[in-house]
């Protein structure tokens, strides 16, 4: 098995999911992970705190002192962790148990007062595809982010929370939460890109050099597109929804700042479209070229087995056990000074004569 397709593999195979017959809502622990990291920023007009916890416990005095409390959560493994969060910010265990299953496809669900989102995160372009389940919780005052694991591209919103007089200082925990949704569809673009970069160079080896290495690199990148867009159309339908229905925790004025993050995903749905479309004509043409090459050499095969049958017809004719002094009909030439040489030039006559046949017929040449 090629190492890429044994790592895109060994990754589906990692994700996490509840153990078979446990009741509806379990958090379930995961043995190989460590404790959850867990980063808060709570902020107003005025100005904002940020600190590391070190434990879930430690948020219950910043829950509704400041107008948005944004509650970062790095790491699966303390299922303890994720149990007690749901008793402070009144999170629905169903949402929750999907929050730390890994499997889950991009979505967006209404509990009342509280939305459950599920996104995820490309990594930097590479060789392999990996995207990272981020799920959202939103409530009136809190935005609570859940993530398997450290590095994101979130930075960004942290620091436009940092600088004083920012728009995000002015707004709502809601309009927080589509900033944390627009930098994840950001992080989609240069990985298309990436993606239509190595089809150019997949299209250059198909058509000019007929590299047969081409074929598994084509087919590496059609899965991962057909993956992308399995993740960016139900994402795109979760933003959409947050932009039309009326949910509690969304302000009517943040809709149109989701509608946004929809109409983007919407355009990488399109490019991601595209891209396959060429993949998929790539494929044809690597194809169109491999038949055109195996016909190419099958008309030389043909034109030289040809050539040597009526020369194979001479040289048996002359070949055959026949004494010329039993009958002088037997082969009289064979005792002819020049019967081996005008054989030979029998022989080329009819090559050449076939050659020149060939071409005017257009078979050749």
């Amino acid at each position: 098995m090629p190492k890429r397709a044994h790592r895109r593999r060994a990754a589906t195979i990692r994700k996490r999911r509840h153990q078979p017959g446990a009741p509806p809502g379990t958090i379930s622990h995961a043995p190989e992970g460590g404790g959850a990291s867990l980063h808060l920023i709570t902020y107003g007009p005025d100005g904002y705190d940020e600190r590391t916890l070190g434990a879930i416990d430690e948020v219950v005095p910043h829950v509704g002192r400041d107008p948005v409390l944004w509650l970062d959560v790095i790491g699966l493994a303390d299922a303890r962790t994720f149990t007690r969060m749901g008793e402070i910010f009144g999170l629905h265990p169903l949402a929750l148990e999907d929050a730390v299953n890994t499997h889950q496809q991009p979505k967006m669900e209404d509990y009342q007062d509280r939305v459950f989102v599920v996104v995820r995160i490309p990594e930097t372009p590479g060789d392999d595809l990996l995207l990272e389940q981020v799920s959202l919780f939103i409530g009136p005052r809190f935005l609570v982010t859940i993530q398997e694991r450290a590095g994101d591209c979130l930075d960004p919103v942290r620091e436009r929370i940092r600088r004083a007089g920012g728009r995000v200082r002015a707004e709502s925990a809601c309009y927080l939460a589509y900033s944390v949704i627009d930098a994840i569809v950001d992080r989609y673009y240069p990985l298309v890109e990436s993606y239509g970069e190595r089809l150019e160079v997949v299209e250059a080896a198909v058509v000019e050099r007929a590299d047969p290495g081409a074929i598994a690199e084509l087919y590496g990148i059609r899965h991962d597109l057909h993956t992308l867009r399995r993740t960016v159309w139900p994402s795109r339908e979760a933003a959409d929804r947050l932009s039309r229905l009326e949910l509690a925790p969304i302000q009517p004025s943040s809709r149109i700042f989701f509608r946004d993050a929809a109409d983007h995903l919407a355009q990488v749905a399109d490019a991601i479209l595209g891209l396959q479309d060429l993949s998929a004509s790539l494929m044809e043409m690597h194809l169109a070229a491999t038949s055109n090459r195996m016909n190419e050499v099958m008309k030389v095969l043909t034109l030289i087995a040809t050539i040597f049958i009526p020369l194979g017809f001479v040289a048996s004719l002359w070949g055959m056990n026949f004494d010329p002094e039993a009958s002088p009909w037997n082969m009289p030439e064979l005792e002819w000074a020049y019967g081996y040489p005008m054989a030979l030039l029998l022989m080329l006559g009819i090559a050449v004569s076939m050659l020149v046949f060939f071409r005017r017929r257009g078979w050749w040449g």
